[in-house]
């Protein structure tokens, strides 16, 4: 399929008017004010060839379709039928027929002959025969499901057809090789894993939280051995997630020689105490890309972008460490550089973390692209988060999620280091005797607000001279955010007698590696107290008390 679409996909360059743009562009160094449209020969010929029924929709007009859309879409996307119900085709198959019967006779002539051109679509068929019958027998709900995966499937062939394109296109201008893909796979997880099982061999397992962890672990280990799916890795909070879907995805990815790892993080937060961790287990790090906003590429002097954002915009590299939003960007931003990282989902082991941060607006369409990158993209899917949405339950819900490590009631109450306590509703102004209150007992206090105005008026409220205080918020820098919590961790750490205090926004609560004594958290849903309780005593060491404010009010002036 993909190299059908990719030997036809700029068959309306030949032609006179087209030859004439490029030596005017070449010889003389300007291009034309008006653009000459080249896109239009591939997909009139798909459809004239291969696209003949008008009543009935076969198999056949559908793959003639997808393959005239991967080659028509390739410099930007167009609606096959637009909001109006206006085909998208149309316009295009009334391409001047005197330049279309030009292309189309010099590229029979000089790159391939129609017989070879109608075994290929023969070939391409058969290959996509089998996706329609999954997406027939998996639509459950209305046409709209079957229409999506049709959607993504065109999408997926146009990635193709576009990384192949740029890629060529590249090494033709700059007369240099792209940056070379790295080989034998199964070597480096192999070599990787190894290193993993080595560091980990050596992780004390003197208390029960350790054990827990340890045999968290070895589950996962074991689950490797399972095939391409969708898997949920639902432990509870500082159940070592990080290190547990590291070693599963290494491991998975040797034994099913797997292409790729994707980690993929909802707050950037998250994301780089992750990365810290990755690049610290594997040492490796020609072989991880981080693609995130903190990442700037620098240019060389030529203005040439570096081999690292060349592999950025490609994702060809064997582990990715990204965000939610460059995910979601590449499964649905319409941008053809977005369209272009969606082929390298292919075969590959997607670490979704702390997954109920997908939002709600977009939980249809994540839904059912998971559904097709497992089962059409042969890639394995682990949803992790200690408190897991009931995607099964969804309108368009995924079908047959299988744990990691099933539930077992003695090793999930090792995790209960924590009291959950309703402190009653109290307004704003009264918090902050509220937390000097709690740290009379406690050393360290976590308090989680809801927005950046509570945090910042109870921050304000609790400094003291007597108290080493800190704030979080997103409205912070990356590297200031950075350093705060570099500076938190190490003045827990000291444990000495000066109390600790540290007022956030909600970046904290779910994924960060850090104990508190105690931790107050504002009301909101079960899943935010949770998350927050996973900050609270999460080594087990001591019994401690999570408090729970109810509805806030603030006085009216």
């Amino acid at each position: 399929v993909g190299y059908l679409a990719g030997l036809l996909h700029d068959m309306g360059k030949f032609t006179v008017e087209f030859k004439e743009y490029i030596e005017n562009a070449v010889l003389n160094n300007q291009i034309g004010q008006r653009k000459v449209i080249h896109t239009y020969g591939a997909a009139k010929f798909f459809l004239e060839e291969f696209h003949h029924t008008e009543n009935f929709l076969s198999f056949e007009d559908m793959t003639a379709e997808i393959l005239a859309y991967a080659s028509a879409a390739h410099h930007g996307l167009f609606d096959c039928v637009d909001i109006n119900h206006t085909s998208g085709f149309e316009h295009r198959l009334q391409w001047e027929e005197v330049r279309y019967r030009q292309a189309k006779t010099e590229f029979l002539n000089q790159c391939a002959k129609q017989e070879e051109i109608k075994q290929l679509f023969e070939q391409a068929h058969m290959q996509l025969k089998p996706i329609y019958d999954w997406i027939n027998s998996s639509a459950n709900k209305t046409n709209e499901e079957i229409f999506f995966q049709l959607g993504f499937l065109s999408r997926l062939i146009l990635s193709a057809v576009i990384q192949g394109d740029r890629t060529d296109t590249a090494r033709f201008m700059n007369e240099t090789e792209p940056p070379p893909t790295v080989k034998d796979l199964n070597k480096i997880w192999q070599r990787l894993l190894q290193r993993v099982e080595m560091k980990l061999e050596k992780f004390p397992k003197n208390t029960p939280i350790q054990q827990a962890r340890h045999e968290i672990s070895e589950k996962c280990r074991q689950a490797a051995e399972l095939p391409a799916g969708v898997y949920r890795l639902n432990v509870p909070t500082g159940g070592g997630k990080t290190l547990s879907s590291l070693r599963y995805a290494l491991a998975h990815s040797f034994i099913h020689q797997k292409s790729k790892i994707v980690f993929v993080s909802p707050l950037l937060s998250i994301l780089e105490q992750n990365a810290a961790v990755l690049y610290d287990f594997l040492e490796e790090k020609e072989l991880i890309l981080e693609h995130h906003s903190n990442v700037i590429q620098e240019k060389t002097y030529q203005g040439e972008l570096n081999p690292c954002e060349l592999i950025t915009e490609s994702w060809d590299t064997p582990i990715l460490i990204t965000t939610l939003i460059q995910f979601l960007n590449t499964l649905f931003n319409g941008k053809t550089s977005c369209i272009r990282r969606f082929q390298a989902l292919c075969n590959s082991v997607l670490i979704i973390d702390e997954v109920q941060t997908v939002p709600t607006k977009m939980l249809t369409l994540f839904n059912l692209s998971v559904q097709f990158l497992a089962n059409v993209c042969n890639a394995t899917i682990i949803l992790c988060s200690a408190t897991q949405p009931c995607l099964e339950k969804a309108e368009y819900p995924i079908l047959n999620v299988k744990p990691l490590v099933e539930y077992n009631p003695n090793l999930w109450n090792v995790f209960r280091r924590t009291n959950l306590i309703n402190a009653g509703n109290m307004r704003l102004e009264e918090i902050p005797d509220f937390v000097f209150q709690k740290l009379m007992d406690n050393n360290s206090l976590l308090v989680v607000c809801n927005t950046k105005q509570q945090a910042t008026f109870i921050y304000e409220k609790t400094k003291h001279t007597d108290i080493v205080c800190f704030h979080l918020s997103a409205a912070m820098c990356t590297q200031h955010r950075r350093d705060t919590l570099l500076k938190i961790h190490q003045a827990l750490k000291e444990n000495t007698k000066t109390k600790v205090l540290c007022v956030s926004t909600q970046l904290i609560e779910a994924g960060v590696d850090i104990s508190f004594s105690c931790v107050v958290r504002m009301a909101a849903g079960m899943d935010s107290v949770v998350q927050a309780a996973g900050r609270c005593n999460r080594n087990g060491i001591k019994r401690r008390c999570i408090g729970v404010f109810g509805e806030l009010h603030r006085r009216k002036p």
